[in-house]
């Protein structure tokens, strides 16, 4: 099932000169797929990912998901969606300070597709990124490679149609990286979707389809 669509989309920025990550870009993203974006530092891979997720309107062009029009979407509309359909893995936190650990899945998974998660669903989810024992912790107190994990399981419990992930591995070892990746890979199993920001090769290896994000364009690799 088609998801997501980008017919034409050119993004861009004004910042003294002209600068245009995205140019007349089309790109689709259907039910199951992983896909993995590459490109150089400042490509502009996560200006893209902030397209597709709605945080950024396009300068040219339409961003349709599941045949709505997201430029046509009122803000509360857009806000809405995002909350209910998108799963965000980005590099700042997005814990909430004030909650503990627990209590962040908990409120993560009031929202998404999946509707309220049950305690026992929350301590399965920590217990799979390997963070149970933190549960009752606050977020200051967690390592950096802890802080990266609940935001992991944060976003599994929302069950989002579609993840959008900006170098979800940052801060953590080879090990977690993979089950990292290997949890990624169930979410397209059961139907969602998972477009993929990285510069590491062996996280990557892990989408079904790569591409390279080239002068404003979307080239296949595999």
């Amino acid at each position: 099932m088609l998801l997501c669509e980008l017919k034409n989309v050119t993004k861009t920025y004004s910042v003294g000169e002209e600068v245009t990550p995205v140019k007349d870009l089309c790109f689709k993203i259907y039910s199951g797929d992983f896909v993995a974006i590459k490109g150089e530092s400042g490509i502009g891979k996560s200006t893209l990912l902030f397209l597709i997720g709605g945080l950024l309107k396009a300068t040219e062009g339409e961003i349709v998901y599941r045949n709505q029009a997201i430029s046509k979407l009122t803000d509360s509309q857009c806000s809405l969606w995002r909350r209910n359909k998108i799963g965000y893995l980005f590099q700042d936190s997005q814990l909430i300070q004030a909650l503990t650990v627990k209590e962040n899945i908990l409120m993560a998974g009031r929202f998404g597709t999946g509707g309220k998660i049950k305690d026992k669903e929350a301590d399965k989810i920590l217990e799979k990124l390997g963070v149970d024992d933190k549960k009752n912790s606050m977020p200051y107190q967690l390592s950096g490679g802890q802080r990266r994990r609940v935001m992991i399981a944060a976003v599994l419990a929302k069950k989002p149609e579609l993840i959008l992930a900006d170098e979800p591995t940052n801060d953590l070892d080879e090990r977690w990286s993979d089950r990292i990746m290997e949890l990624l890979m169930d979410e397209t199993k059961n139907g969602g979707a998972v477009v993929l920001v990285t510069h590491d090769e062996k996280s990557a290896s892990y989408a079904e389809k790569i591409y390279c994000l080239e002068d404003g364009k979307l080239n296949l690799q595999q």
